[in-house]
Parts: structure tokens; sequence; C-alpha cells
């Protein structure tokens, strides 16, 4: 199957941002090094030259060489069979590609592989694969640890119970709020730690956790459950999105509770 959309946008964006020299011997390795890992072709082979003419056109690409062609050999067995839109994934390789040449940031440059390997294999259809590179792109490891944090404390086996009603032929299971708001205490003191923060007297400010699940909220990853709060001791109660629940997930976390999250 071919995939003979161009990638325009990104190309000009490296136009504009770095040198168009020809780099005609790491293109070559580049397509070579790829034929002999995938000798009878296939969508693997397709979607990555398609990547190869955008990234190794130019000088100073044999590091995103080295990585791209680490990420196919480790990640791409399960291409010819994958759920995932193959345009999607080749744009979710480009970009994970540039920001990797813009940041140089080896933890992120681990997620994007574990993540479009995780999305490949995915028996679940993952849509939107280049949109999770972009949310690592744009966050810290500060966002990470509130994140697994918060899936530590608000997200535990048999948070979800069953609630029987005669409207419904299959029993459905819910979260009631009471649930994660009994948790606020423990989970200002666990953020708190994470964060470096001094907790003996429990009488530090929860308003560092607290900007940073704002942010993660406005990123589509936390709701807060609202309440009054008084400042700067007072606790707060957020909870995964289901887009942060798919994270977590892609990204290899243990995430109690996945199923019914994604079937609600």
């Amino acid at each position: 199957m071919a995939i003979d959309k161009p990638l325009d946008a990104y190309e000009q964006q490296y136009m504009q941002d770095e040198p168009t020299l020809p780099n005609k011997l790491a293109k070559f390795a580049a397509e070579n090094g790829f034929k002999f890992a995938f000798p009878d072709g296939g969508l693997a082979l397709d979607i990555l030259l398609k990547v190869v003419d955008v990234l190794f056109n130019r000088e100073g690409s044999s590091e995103r060489f080295k990585v791209l062609f680490e990420l196919i050999k480790k990640e791409f067995e399960h291409v010819e069979t994958t759920k995932a839109s193959h345009e999607d994934v080749k744009q979710a390789i480009l970009r994970a590609f540039w920001n990797d040449m813009q940041e140089r940031n080896d933890a992120k440059r681990a997620r994007y592989v574990k993540l479009i390997g995780s999305a490949l294999r995915s028996e679940e259809q993952i849509k939107d694969v280049e949109s999770f590179i972009q949310t690592i792109e744009q966050l810290n490891e500060r966002d990470f640890l509130v994140l697994k944090t918060i899936n530590k404390v608000m997200n535990k086996e048999g948070d979800w119970k069953p609630q029987p009603h005669p409207a419904h032929p299959q029993t459905p299971w819910k979260l009631h709020p009471s649930t994660l708001i009994a948790r606020r205490q423990e989970l200002g003191v666990q953020i708190a730690m994470v964060l470096g923060q001094a907790i003996e007297r429990n009488d530090f400010s929860r308003e560092e956790g607290y900007s940073i699940c704002n942010r993660l909220q406005g990123f589509g990853l936390l709701h807060e459950l609202e309440q009054t709060r008084e400042l700067p001791h007072a606790d707060y109660v957020f909870r995964l999105s289901l887009q942060a629940v798919r994270l977590l997930k892609l990204l290899e976390e243990e995430v109690p509770n996945y199923n019914h999250y994604v079937q609600t």
C-alpha cells in the first residue's frame, strides 16, 4: 500500500529552519539500511522512505538516522497489521524527528519511540498518534511526575463500582466523585513529595502542585473536581481524562480501570 501524500508542511519547516544542502551519502545509507532490514519491502519500508526524503536531504542528519533506524528495527514489526492510520503514523514519526532535532531531549525521545511502537501494536485503533507526540513535546518532566502521581493516587483498582439499572441490558460501571474527594489530602502530599517539597509538618503550600495540575488540564489531560479552596494550604482534586488514560497506556504505564474509561 503506497502512501503518496507529500509532507509539505514539515518540509517547508525544514527548509525555513535548517540548511538544505544535499546529504546524498546519509540518504543512501538510510534507504539501503531500511531495505536491508526489510528485504521484502512492505508498508514499513514505504513509510520510512517517505520520511527519509524529508529528513536526510540535509547536513547533520546522521544522529536522526540512527534514532530512526533503531525505532524501525524495534517498533515496526506490526506495521502491516496495525489498526493505526498509516498516514498518521508517518506524520507522527516525522514530528518526533523534528522535535528531537530541536530539543535533543533523551527522555522525550524515548517516549516518542515507545508511544509510536505502542500505537502500532495496539489492538485498539489509536487515532491521532501525531497529537500524542505533540503532547509529549509540550510536557516537561515535572508534568509527567504529577500525571503519573495522579494515576497512582486517583485511579486505583476497585474505584469503579457496578451500578445496576433496569434500563441497561448490561450493568454499567461508575466512578463516584466522593471516592476521589476522599483522597484529596493524599493527592496533595504525594504530589508535593515528587516535586521535592518538605511535607513533614503538613503546612506546605499546595499551590505548586495545583498549578501543574491546572497546566495539565489545559492540555486536556486532567479534569478538576471543583470545590472551595482557601489558600495557600488547601487541598485540591483532579482526575484523569480519557486522553490522559490513553497517553499513559501508550507509554506503557500501568493504568487501572483503563477499560472502564475507554468504554465510557
